[in-house]
């Protein structure tokens, strides 16, 4: 209230030219060149190099997969259950769990009593620790690969959902747990499509370690 006459700023739209932003992609590795990446890591014999192959099993971000913890895990459902305090849209987020995901839950139990993919180093408690965000650059390191990064991984799962799987868009970006549609759309969309998601994440777990073959996968609608 204490301006009176034109506002200046009103002319930055005519004196500055408009700027295009380019989203800028991470990296990511080809959805063919997964299994016999899923193979070199088998034989890193850490915590860091189960909890990758886990985050590839779920498609999870890297942030949800290392502080999975126990709670979150029900084995008789074959569900990992994520709070809504761990998700990057604040909603809570089932994950069905494939035969490969439970198989390396398997191998970590009893490592920790809270996390699932607890960090080498303790507290001063001798409490399990969340694993930096540096150990899969570490791993990475020591397998001697580089030229994509750990969350293009979710892009590889999106890209196999579309030229393999031939899955619906709405059902992969909801195993991504990513919102589609307008908010008129989303509010009618109530269903996760939990039980439709099962049968992707089934067939990208056979994909993702080898055992599907070379053939275009359909799943089941």
């Amino acid at each position: 209230g204490h301006f009176f006459g034109d506002n200046p700023v009103d002319l930055i739209a005519v004196t500055l030219p408009k700027v295009d932003v380019t989203q800028e992609h991470l990296a990511a590795m080809p959805w063919r060149d997964v299994p016999a990446f899923t193979r070199a890591l088998d034989a890193q014999q850490s915590t860091s190099a189960r909890c990758l192959r886990f985050l590839i099993l779920t498609a999870a971000r890297s942030g949800e997969a290392r502080g999975a913890a126990w709670s979150e895990i029900d084995f008789a459902g074959k569900v990992w259950n994520i709070p809504a305090e761990r998700m990057k849209r604040k909603k809570p987020h089932r994950v069905p769990l494939s035969p490969e995901a439970i198989e390396v839950l398997e191998e970590m139990r009893d490592l920790d009593p809270v996390l699932v993919f607890p960090s080498p180093r303790r507290g001063k408690d001798g409490s399990g620790q969340v694993m930096s965000d540096m150990a899969f650059k570490s791993l990475f390191g020591r397998m001697g690969v580089d030229g994509f990064t750990t969350h293009g991984f979710r892009s590889s799962f999106r890209d196999w959902c579309s030229e393999s799987a031939k899955a619906d868009p709405e059902l992969a970006e909801a195993a991504l747990s990513h919102a589609t549609g307008n908010s008129v759309t989303r509010a009618y969309a109530r269903s996760d499509l939990f039980e439709r998601r099962r049968d992707l994440m089934e067939a990208w777990a056979r994909h993702a370690t080898g055992s599907a073959g070379d053939v275009v996968q359909l799943v089941r609608a």
